[in-house]
């Protein structure tokens, strides 16, 4: 017989979600409650659990072992109600009581993480319910160590080979259940009995990350590493931690130490290999890097629990970092070979796609070549699905043509289609269309608050332009902002006096800014600046470099710049603006002459003083890479590369290598 045991508060959002993936697979659901005020109880009940009341007390332990005495199995198996067991897994489940010889079962845990591949690790889920097997520790408590000081046998605890997926660490449920300050408040009674503690050291350094206290905790992750026993299974979590927060605090020496000693005690630890293969991909070092990407690939993919570990890093992620590589050096073809590669394993994520057309452009030159074997390379079981990978992979192209073909073709109406084909539509200056593609998708599909203000775009570019009023209700928006400046541009475009002011750094504006400049309506662009107040181009110039300057921002800033030169007016705005313009696109002679002019016009001027040391790092950086091109093991331009790159982290606080 088989009980579990759980403990939970205000969970009624997901703990139907748990229990309906664990019910089949025991005989026995007990629920320990510790102050819901929700559904929660009545949820639990709805699936036949026993359920009992707790009062909470900070302590986790002392929680799971009251749950436990509560248990009438042979063994437990404990979840969190916002976890979930893989599908169809009741049968291995059941199996597992079976081997006479094993007391605990360790399961591996996929930390779904917002955005990103999860993050996997082993944890005792399952034992034999023994008085003696108890939890220990406030937080993040254990019961490993409870089974292993009473069994003299060794391999006591072994893998199950079951999945639990874990939600808690999304952002949604981290801020919704207040577990940093609760984690924070806990902790530190810990630390508080026992200062030394490297298991406790460690998890408030991870509650300070959470708390965004970097400084913080760095200092407990290296006061961890300290009195650590390098043997722990959570040791080579503590490195990289502790070298997270030191690229965050730019410093890059002593987090590259770091790394050179965890490869050291950890030669199979394939995360620390790929993360000195992001940094010194960073770092310009592309055959250094390289070496590292391949280790990762050599060592492959790690799924036995040893390490913390992300998915990817023995597989798809190394192969995708040799391909970016490989086009940052030229080698398109090699560039293909291993994106075409990563897509065979990980399939599923269309910027990886749009990576592979791009390299597909450069390697092929040929437009109608691309076209088809993109045809012929993507596929998909679901028809409707290939069509819009197909369709997005030609918008990224500029195939616009391409993209209105495949949409139409679709035998499906989907709000994702009518947005794309907008999209295109609008690329191909075909505004009237455009409006009527956007007014199609569907006002609850969360592709409508984009869709809305590309919408309102489409009917101030057409020929002649067109009032969107009719549009710029405020039902139709999320947000009052979004609402009161596309009315304030709406009304100053067609002569009617706006009854509201507007800030042109809010959000929205620069968002409208943004999509003005993406279908080349520069003459809009201009005349929207004009009507906001910034009338003279020092004015308009300064906007666009002052706002988040993208590439399109700062040509167009540039050319306003190059025409004031052009006249004679030489304000040192206009030079800084041209040196930022040559520096973004690598010409550093021209962004040199052009910054050392605004300084003759201003000697003093910070900003270009700023600027002059980063074109300089830039020359160095440079000549460096040139030589560790020839020489990529040389230790000294190494250290060289490191302290050049740590000037760069702290000047224009590119923080750390994620």
């Amino acid at each position: 017989m088989i009980s579990l045991c759980m403990i939970v508060k205000n969970e009624e959002h997901c703990l139907a979600r748990c229990l309906s993936s664990a019910q089949d697979c025991v005989d026995e659901i007990i629920i320990v409650d510790t102050g819901s005020d929700d559904n929660t109880v009545e949820i639990a009940k709805q699936f036949g659990a026993k359920t009992f009341y707790y009062q909470w007390n900070d302590d986790f332990a002392s929680a799971r072992n009251y749950s436990l005495s509560k248990a009438s199995g042979d063994w437990v198996i404990y979840l969190d109600a916002d976890e979930e067991l893989e599908p169809n897994c009741c049968d291995r489940f059941r199996n597992l009581i079976n081997n006479n010889d094993v007391e605990g079962y360790y399961f591996l845990i996929n930390n779904v993480v917002e955005n990103n591949d999860p993050i996997r690790h082993i944890n005792v889920r399952m034992f034999r319910n023994k008085p003696e097997y108890r939890f220990e520790s406030k937080l993040h408590e254990q019961i490993l160590s409870a089974i292993l000081n009473h069994n003299k046998k060794k391999n006591v605890v072994t893998n199950s080979g079951v999945n639990i997926f874990h939600y808690g660490y999304t952002a949604s449920e981290y801020i919704n259940k207040n577990k940093g300050e609760r984690n924070y408040r806990i902790i530190k009674t810990m630390l508080d009995e026992n200062p030394n503690d490297p298991f406790h050291l460690y998890n408030m350094g991870n509650c300070l990350i959470n708390l965004n206290d970097i400084k913080g905790a760095a200092v407990h992750f290296s006061k961890a590493l300290k009195h650590i026993d390098f043997k722990a299974t959570y040791a080579p979590s503590v490195f990289m931690a502790c070298i997270h927060s030191f690229l965050k605090l730019g410093n890059l020496t002593e987090a590259i130490k770091l790394v050179n000693i965890c490869k050291r005690l950890y030669p199979d630890y394939v995360d620390i290999h790929f993360f000195e293969g992001e940094i010194y991909k960073k770092m310009g070092h592309w055959q250094r890097a390289r070496v590292c990407f391949k280790k990762c690939l050599t060592l492959g993919e790690k799924s036995d629990g040893k390490y913390t570990t992300r998915t990817g890093t023995g597989s798809f992620r190394p192969l995708f970092q040799l391909a970016e590589i490989y086009k940052s050096q030229n080698k398109i073809e090699k560039a293909l070979k291993y994106q075409l590669k990563g897509l065979k394993i990980k399939n599923h994520d269309i910027n990886d796609y749009i990576n592979f057309a791009h390299l597909l452009k450069l390697h092929l030159k040929d437009s109608d070549m691309v076209l088809d074997v993109l045809n012929d390379t993507i596929k998909h079981q679901n028809k409707t699905t290939e069509k819009m990978i197909l369709a997005r992979l030609f918008y990224e192209l500029d195939e616009f043509d391409q993209t209105l073909k495949v949409i139409n073709e679709l035998s499906v109406e989907q709000n994702e289609a009518h947005y794309l084909k907008g999209l295109a539509l609008m690329k191909k200056s075909k505004y009237n269309e455009a409006v009527k593609a956007f007014s199609q998708i569907d006002k609850n599909n969360v592709a409508y608050t984009n869709a809305l203000l590309e919408q309102i775009c489409a009917y101030w570019c057409s020929i002649p332009p067109k009032n969107a009023s009719l549009i710029i209700t405020q039902s139709n928006f999320k947000d009052q902002d979004s609402y009161l400046t596309c009315k304030y541009l709406n009304d100053v475009f067609f002569d009617q006096q706006p009854d509201n002011e507007i800030s042109i750094n809010s959000q929205t504006f620069n968002n409208i800014i943004d999509r003005l400049l993406s279908y080349n309506q520069i003459n809009l662009l201009l005349k929207t600046l004009t009507l906001c107040g910034l009338d003279t181009p020092a004015g308009k110039i300064d906007y666009l470099m002052s706002s988040p300057v993208t590439n399109k921002k700062l040509e167009l800033a540039a050319k306003l710049a190059l025409q004031e030169i052009k006249q004679n007016n030489y304000n040192t705005l206009y030079f800084h603006t041209m040196a930022r313009y040559f520096l973004n696109n690598d010409d550093l002679e021209m962004a040199q002459s052009m910054i050392y002019k605004a300084i003759q016009i201003e000697p003093d001027a910070q900003p270009y003083t700023d600027l002059i040391d980063i074109i300089h790092r830039k020359h160095t950086l440079k000549t460096l890479q040139d030589a560790l091109y020839h020489y990529p093991d040389n230790p000294q331009f190494n250290q060289y590369l490191i302290d050049i790159y740590k000037e760069e982290i702290n000047s224009t606080k590119l923080k750390g290598a994620h």
